[in-house]
């Protein structure tokens, strides 16, 4: 029986679970399917800040309410979807792409908008999973986007000997083909690959993301790694796109709208898979966020102790892992997928259990590397007015 020696964390842009994956609602999940369903993901970007977010969840804001034909759009991941397990109910926060990204890295949240990408930002002493992996004696490597979004963000990978396991995007396939890689990979696609829509038009750049987590899951197979691996696919944020199903109101923090505060987690409904020869098939209706990646990884990896509560008493995914399963391979990149044939009857979906812990709590202050804290972000500028929402490029 083989056990699980790795876990590789895909992060891409801007999904909502009823934009990206609606068919599954043939499988019993918690998805809308309204019909109508495109063929090509939209060429242009919506707005997806803690502004939008909280007009959205206000309900002045309508959000994007298109879906895509996830068979057709991403048949890749619709396959693995099916095949492995698919959470419905897993969410991130209400905002956009910096926190979220952090969320899923570190289980906090310093800021509640996107530094500057470009020229001088900020750098956070915060606990992440590649400084519990580094204390457990676990090997770990990040492999950030082209210009190390999002691990320059914290001092563990910004600086020596932390940039040693720092690895640029094109080192990823090589890696897992000569089976080089790390215990705990958290991956990141370059600008194009990374799903999200462009700033000018570019129609495949699904395709394009899709394709490139295609190759590198291969990689690890070829590299004779699929059965010793746990894989979990996910998105940062909501980009801006509508979702049935309202989230907990977990966490909350003040704007100028909401003196008291208002919901920051959950966030939208973002889609997560987690996929592997140990990974079993399954709906999980569960409600989690994004600090359950990090919670996953130390449950399956025995990495012990986060140190950030919101990992450490957040909901893990691990029990659906089980070393010995032997599941199928995926298909390999560029071959036809033909898509299970759904459950007959049609399954009814299973609502999650209440959250387990308190709701409308204040966002708590965040825990540094050495002990001491510094205060919660209120950094998410919330205006009277919601946004307008963007027009479509001409076809």
């Amino acid at each position: 029986m083989a056990a699980v020696k790795r876990v590789i964390v895909f992060i891409q842009e801007n999904k909502t679970t009823d934009f990206y994956f609606p068919s599954l609602a043939e499988w019993g999940a918690q998805v809308a399917n309204h019909g109508a369903l495109r063929t090509s993901a939209p060429d242009f970007d919506q707005p997806h800040d803690r502004n939008a977010w909280v007009h959205w969840a206000m309900g002045d804001y309508p959000a994007e309410p298109m879906q895509l034909d996830n068979d057709q759009v991403i048949p890749y991941y619709s396959w693995l979807a099916k095949t492995f397990v698919f959470s419905d109910h897993h969410f991130g926060s209400g905002s956009n792409s910096t926190p979220g990204h952090m969320l899923a890295v570190g289980g906090q949240m310093p800021t509640l908008k996107n530094p500057p990408f470009v020229g001088t930002h900020p750098v956070w002493d915060l606990p992440s999973i590649f400084s519990v992996a580094q204390k457990a004696g676990v090997s770990w490597g990040a492999f950030p986007d082209q210009d190390g979004y999002p691990v320059k963000f914290y001092t563990t990978t910004s600086t020596a000997p932390g940039t040693d396991q720092v690895h640029p995007p094109s080192q990823f396939i090589p890696m897992a083909k000569g089976g080089t890689l790390p215990d705990v990979c958290y991956v990141w696609s370059p600008a194009g690959y990374d799903e999200h829509p462009p700033a000018v038009p570019a129609p495949d750049y699904v395709t394009k993301g899709q394709g490139l987590v295609w190759q590198r899951v291969q990689a690890v197979i070829d590299g004779g790694g699929w059965d010793e691996t746990v894989f979990i696919l996910t998105w940062d944020d909501w980009g801006g796109y509508a979702d049935s199903v309202p989230t907990p109101a977990i966490e909350t923090v003040p704007d100028a709208l909401h003196p008291d505060g208002f919901q920051v987690i959950g966030g939208s409904r973002i889609p997560l898979l987690m996929f592997g020869g140990a990974v079993t098939q399954a709906i999980d209706p569960e409600w989690h966020s994004h600090a359950s990646i990090p919670k996953t990884v130390c449950d399956l990896l025995g990495l012990g102790t986060f140190g950030v509560p919101r990992v450490d008493d957040a909901p893990s995914l691990a029990h659906l892992v089980q070393p010995g399963l032997g599941r199928p391979v995926p298909p390999a990149p560029g071959s036809a997928i033909t898509q299970p044939t759904p459950p007959s009857p049609r399954p009814a979906p299973v609502p999650p259990k209440p959250w387990p812990g308190p709701l409308g709590q204040p966002l708590p202050a965040l825990v540094t590397l050495d002990g001491s804290t510094v205060p919660a972000p209120i950094d998410g500028k919330v205006n009277p007015k919601p946004p307008k929402a963007p027009v479509a490029p001409p076809a």
